[in-house]
């Protein structure tokens, strides 16, 4: 149509069009701060032409969709960096809390009790039988085990924070992909008749970003929009428009594994095949981090009440007593972690470390812990039999090598003399303490090596005193107070290192989203641009239409 009419049509259908582009550049100012907008553009184009006695004209403008401006493989990049940016982010938050706890920079400092502890031996040897030194020796022995104890306990409690974060991890996935189900419904919608749903992405591109910072996750989208969401070892916890949950899982020690719920109700333990995301940065400073300092301080407590009741089970107290313990305490099985090395005979190939789990059945149940490596023995305090639990050691598969038919008494040395194992593995830092007989009875401490040498013999203290500078630790290389440095620079060491991996990641995600913003985001210089751009063709669309109405009221006049 190229008579007035067509005119007066052109222009009206051009008012509505750049109407639209107004109300499209109006919604871009408006969400200009919202989280995950993507900015959305009208796409133009021109109508058919119509046929005319001087060729094909032009028939106008009509707007074709609503596009947003998206990278998807940006996208991909930004989940994958925000799954390591997640790991390291909690990696180091937990590593900041175990730095605190070894903090050494005060006076209450486990170095500075352990060097008080054996000044007190060095000042008794001074005066053997004097009442002061050895109130002094007593106190600052129940200062330095309280401070092992005070370490030990603070671990755990991270230990137990950080699961508590395990499971509210869990819980925050679950709601994520319950969201991203429902998205995915919608979008399918709204696009199966022929319209992008560009919020509806938005949403479910930014549900999965926060998804990806907890938990590594595979991605893919099909023909109908619709995107599947697994983890693990190829679980779905998104498909079409249904999710199946996450759940956690008690383990052996107590803590929780995390596990995949199929739709029928059975339970897949994914703990192992997780590999990115807060999770498993939870799970490595609760597993790894904490767990390793933990052993690495039993292993000084019982290494020191070792050499210390030795020497002082030798010596003589001032009331003629001998073989009196200076330090108590054990690690039991029943809920401890107690620490055994299992030695390969003839035909072996190594030494394996064994972590005793209790509280579990009678018959041992042995596992291989998903994060560590090492193997989980649960078993029930005063009920398990040495023969079950040789059996099933050697029946694993991590350690057949080692222990190739290996009879129980080659195997273990536990409670000689019966069949039945207590399991108390040496001192723990959580339960060491002077000896309640001692603190009752300061006669008890042993400064000399003979009886005939009370009171004034020195020579016990002096051999106690000395084992300050002896190589005790580390198969004899190191003293107590070097080992114990080095746990303090390993903290140290492990929070600088897991710093720099999350600034490193930092900086990827940022360049990432700054990257992001400079396609997707919305410039109000550019939207102004064209706020003005599009008012002004409107403009020129109603002065068209004057102009049409003109045109017809000349031609009415000339009737």
């Amino acid at each position: 149509m190229t008579d007035i009419y067509g005119v007066m049509s052109l222009a009206g259908n051009a008012l509505l069009v750049n109407q639209k582009a107004i109300t499209v550049t109006g919604n871009n100012i408006a969400n200009v701060n919202t989280p995950g907008y993507s900015r959305q553009k009208l796409l133009l184009e021109t109508k058919t032409p119509v046929q005319t006695s001087v060729g094909m004209m032009g028939y106008g403008v009509e707007a074709v969709s609503v596009d947003r401006v998206y990278d998807r493989f940006l996208g991909v990049q930004i989940n994958a960096e925000s799954e390591t940016l997640g790991r390291w982010e909690t990696r180091k938050d937990g590593l900041e809390i175990a730095e605190v706890i070894f903090d050494e920079s005060g006076e209450f400092g486990l170095s500075q009790s352990i060097n008080k502890f054996w000044t007190s031996w060095q000042e008794l040897s001074n005066d053997p039988s004097g009442y002061n030194e050895r109130m002094l020796l007593q106190s600052r022995s129940e200062v330095m085990t309280g401070t092992f104890n005070r370490l030990y306990s603070d671990l755990q409690n991270a230990q137990r924070g950080f699961d508590a974060s395990i499971e509210g991890g869990v819980a925050e996935i679950n709601q994520l992909s319950q969201q991203i189900a429902e998205l995915n419904q919608k979008i399918m919608e709204i696009e199966s008749s022929g319209h992008p749903a560009n919020d509806y992405r938005d949403q479910r591109d930014l549900s999965l970003k926060e998804l990806a910072g907890l938990i590594d996750i595979n991605t893919f989208e099909d023909g109908s929009g619709r995107v599947t969401v697994s983890v693990g070892a190829g679980q779905s916890i998104v498909e079409s428009n249904s999710s199946n949950n996450l759940t956690t899982q008690v383990n052996g020690f107590g803590f929780k594994d995390i596990a995949w719920v199929g739709q029928d109700g059975t339970t897949v333990n994914i703990t192992s095949d997780i590999s990115n995301g807060k999770l498993q940065g939870w799970l490595e400073v609760r597993d790894v981090d904490m767990r390793g300092y933990m052993r690495q301080l039993d292993t000084l407590a019982e290494t020191l009440t070792e050499r210390v009741n030795n020497l002082h089970q030798a010596g003589w107290g001032l009331d003629g007593s001998n073989g009196t313990d200076f330090f108590i305490g054990s690690a039991i099985a029943s809920g401890n972690l107690d620490s055994l090395t299992i030695t390969a005979e003839s035909g072996g190939t190594g030494n394996i470390s064994v972590t005793v789990v209790g509280g579990g059945p009678a018959i041992p149940s042995i596992t291989t812990d998903p994060v560590t490596g090492d193997i989980e023995i649960a078993i029930q305090d005063g009920v398990t039999l040495v023969d079950d639990m040789a059996t099933e050691l050697q029946l694993h598969t991590g350690i057949d090598t080692v222990l190739t038919a290996a009879p129980p008494g080659a195997v273990w040395d536990l409670n000689a003399g019966t069949n039945t194992t207590v399991l108390a593995g040496g001192s723990s830092a959580r339960t060491l303490q002077l000896n309640s007989a001692i603190s009752d009875d300061l006669d008890l401490i042993a400064a000399s090596s003979s009886s005939t040498g009370i009171p004034g013999d020195n020579s016990q203290a002096i051999a106690i005193a000395n084992l300050q500078y002896s190589l005790t630790m580390n198969s004899s290389s190191t003293t107590f107070e070097d080992y114990y440095n080095s746990l303090v620079s390993q903290v140290g060491g492990d929070l600088q290192s897991a710093d720099a991996y999350f600034n490193h990641q930092s900086s990827m995600v940022n360049q990432l989203d700054n990257r992001r913003e400079s396609i997707s985001g919305v410039s109000l210089d550019e939207e102004m641009i064209n706020l003005v751009k599009f008012q002004t063709a409107y403009d020129a669309a109603a002065k068209l239409i004057t102009t049409a109405d003109e045109l017809l009221q000349t031609v009415l006049n000339m009737v």
